[in-house]
């Protein structure tokens, strides 16, 4: 019960109004109107009401029972309680249950003083009295939960055994107070409602708690039976029809009597306490009872799982977001370092000074040439030009005062030239160096982007979306799935729904489908992990709005062992393949090699999350170092099959084709292939894809084989659409 101040309003009214119906009901629990009610006055002020009203209504309640036998004793009572009531509240004592020792205490007048009109036996009065105790511990226990929890929190199994009891002995004093066939009226309603809200079998253990009160009143406990039946009635066909179930209540309630004979005499007023509960439930709007079921629902949900859930993805992004920064400040660091390559005019005059000390010191004409050292170092300068020019210096790159006046013009140049070698394998070093730092820097803020992403990504809420979990938790139960969990969460494009099936063998097409239909979302299954023998855990996301086939030919070059081209097809995202033609210049093994490794590093940078740019970017630069005639073209297309795209990356490889209903269109790239220069771009395009369309990708060994791009369409514009596999076949055999 529910602890209210001292207002006037309508909550204040009913609640009062409730409580003194409970003093009449339990004045009458063994029809002889025992002070049975001095258990619920001592629960009531226990809870907070106020003390005086409550005292009020308890003595009516004797005065309207007809037993006014017991003034005495429960005027008695009332002051203990009264007086105890004020105590525990000044000093407060939080020990409520020991308003049970002030109950017992208020009883000690009815022991002694009895019923003033009616002559009760003193060991009658004693084990009354300990009754009313032991009822006064079960109602502070039952309304207690009640009041305090409600659908706050989950009630203990000791809350629900003093509720079950609670109930039973109200129906037994409204039997006793009324009439038998109210509580049976009541009974059905309170039965169907628990059917209609509760998760089945439920209302069977409400069945019993409800027969209860009837069996006793009755002394004949084939009425606990009886209800149990009724249950099992109202249970069977619930999913179905709630008014139906109804209606079959009513006929098993006679089929009862019919087979069991448990009533003795089915009378009209048997049958009108039956329909009336079946009635009173079946107006009840159905909107109304959906969101107390709802609400119910939601109470029995795992909050603190879900909570922790997004908990943790907000612990994720926020060390996510940190990381990210750590590889910003790494790319800055990088671009930052200072390039402390020798320029050109420094490495000139270092090479000058390096011959003047080699082979010019070790000449033994040195002396006589100290007469011409202005005409020398001239003629040095210039072929250190030419060398700069060329790479390399010959007899016929002399000047005219060094072929004049040089005994050994060989020596100098073959220093010079041995110098140039040098400088070039020098500033080789150099630019790898260089190339290795800007991609370092480069991919450093690539992974600080996606971290970035990953965050934004993680820290979003999980919305959770517990009425479409009940309504599929339903519809698989209808369908014969024994699921014990299921977590739906995210909107949209991102829903995602997680269960555990509880079976061995199960058809997950099937299963796909009720999801599917459930959510009118065409969802697909994505993970899949056994937990026991009889376990098994389940993902579904949504599906792309599109799928796609693929075929696949090739051929090696006559006389090689290896055609020197790779592909790849895979899956980069739930929705995005990426398709990749690598050919690697010329055939056989070394081709093949520098083809494999720039295909496999595209397709790993594609699948962890790095930008097209980027990834085109760092695989040139890596192909560029340190490699001589080793450069590869690339033929990148990635589909995306939600929105029915392609983006096509071309790095010196020949067209491609989009064949559909409405003719060929050609897809052109005109970029030299990869590997030769640095900061290489490529040629990018997007195109618009049509259900039915079919890309064709096809490296230069084809493409020279045909001669023109109008050759090929040609040859494409006799092919009938069939499957991609049979096209590349064809494609290839022409």
């Amino acid at each position: 019960m529910k602890s209210l101040k001292n207002s006037l309003d309508y909550v204040n009214v009913l609640y009062y109004l409730s409580t003194f119906a409970l003093f009449l009901f339990f004045n009458s629990l063994d029809g002889e109107n025992s002070p049975y009610s001095t258990a619920l006055l001592t629960t009531v002020c226990a809870l907070g009401a106020n003390t005086v009203m409550a005292s009020i209504l308890y003595l009516t309640s004797f005065l309207i029972v007809g037993n006014t036998g017991l003034i005495a004793s429960a005027g008695i009572a009332t002051t203990i309680i009264f007086i105890c009531t004020l105590i525990y509240r000044k000093t407060n004592f939080n020990k409520y249950y020991i308003f049970v020792l002030y109950c017992a205490v208020s009883l000690l007048g009815y022991m002694f003083i009895g019923n003033t009109i009616t002559q009760t036996d003193f060991i009658k009065r004693i084990f009354v009295s300990g009754v009313t105790t032991l009822i006064c511990f079960i109602t502070l226990t039952a309304f207690r939960a009640i009041s305090k929890k409600g659908l706050k929190q989950k009630l203990g199994f000791d809350e629900y055994a003093t509720i079950a009891v609670t109930v039973a002995l109200l129906g037994l004093g409204l039997s006793n107070l009324i009439s038998p066939l109210l509580w049976k009226g009541l009974s059905v309603f309170i039965l169907l409602i628990v059917c209609y809200l509760f998760r089945s079998g439920t209302s069977v253990l409400f069945s019993c708690v409800l027969g209860v009160s009837l069996a006793i009143y009755y002394a004949n406990i084939n009425y606990v039976s009886t209800f149990l039946i009724l249950a099992i009635a109202a249970e069977s066909i619930m999913p179905l029809s709630r008014h139906l179930s109804s209606a079959l209540v009513c006929l098993a309630d006679y089929a009862v009597y019919i087979i069991f004979g448990v009533y003795g005499a089915y009378t009209v007023w048997e049958f009108v306490s039956v329909i009336s509960g079946c009635v009173a439930f079946c107006i009840i709007p159905t909107i109304l009872l959906k969101k107390l079921k709802d609400k119910l629902h939601l109470f029995r949900d795992k909050h603190l799982v879900r909570q922790t859930i997004n908990r943790n993805r907000l612990m994720l992004s926020n060390k996510l977001y940190e990381l990210s920064g750590v590889f910003t400040e790494m790319s800055t660091a990088f671009n930052l370092f200072e390039n402390n390559t020798l320029t050109e005019d420094s490495a000139k005059n270092a090479i000058q000074k390096q011959i003047k000390q080699t082979a010019c010191l070790e000449c033994d004409n040195k002396e006589r040439c100290k007469n011409f050292n202005k005409v020398i170092d001239d003629g040095i300068t210039k072929l250190i030009d030419i060398g700069f020019a060329k790479g390399r210096i010959t007899l016929i790159d002399l000047p005219r005062g060094i072929a004049e006046k040089c005994v050994h013009p060989n020596n100098i140049l073959y220093g010079l030239n041995k110098l140039f070698a040098d400088y070039r394998t020098y500033q080789l070093d150099n630019q790898n160096v260089k190339n290795g730092r800007d991609m370092i820097a480069a991919e450093a803020n690539g992974i600080a982007e996606i971290l970035r992403m990953l965050a934004l990504e993680t820290g979003a809420t999980l919305k959770y979306q517990n009425s479409v979990e009940k309504r599929l938790s339903e519809n698989l139960y209808r369908a014969g799935f024994v699921v014990s969990e299921i977590l739906i969460y995210g909107e949209e494009e991102r829903i995602c729904v997680s269960m555990i099936v509880c079976m061995k063998e199960f058809s997950h097409t099937t299963l796909q489908n009720i999801i599917s239909k459930t959510l009118n979302k065409n969802m697909l299954l994505t993970e899949k992990a056994d937990i026991t023998e009889e376990k098994c855990y389940l993902a579904f996301t949504k599906a792309a709005d599109y799928d796609a086939v693929f075929g696949i030919a090739q051929a090696t070059k006559d006389g090689s062992e290896m055609s020197g081209d790779t592909h790849s097809v895979t899956r980069i995202s739930g929705d995005r393949f990426l398709v990749a033609l690598s050919d690697g210049m010329g055939s056989g093994e070394k081709a093949q090699s520098v083809s494999s490794v720039s295909l496999s590093l595209i397709e790993t940078f594609y699948k962890a999350g790095l930008s097209a740019p980027l990834i085109l970017n760092t695989v040139n630069k890596l192909l560029a170092i340190n490699t001589e005639d080793s450069f590869s073209a690339l033929d990148i297309s990635v589909i995306n099959l939600k929105n029915c795209t392609a983006d096509f990356i071309k790095y010196g490889c020949p067209y491609g084709f989009i064949i559909g209903e409405n003719g060929i269109r050609i897809v052109q790239g005109s970029s030299l292939p990869l590997g030769i220069i640095d900061d290489l771009k490529p040629s990018v395009c997007s195109s618009a894809l049509s259900d039915g369309d079919v890309v064709l990708l096809l490296t230069d060994g084809v493409s020279d084989a045909f001669g023109s791009s109008g050759d090929i369409l040609d040859f494409l514009r006799t092919l009938p659409a069939k499957n991609p596999q049979t096209l590349a076949e064809q494609v290839l055999e022409q």
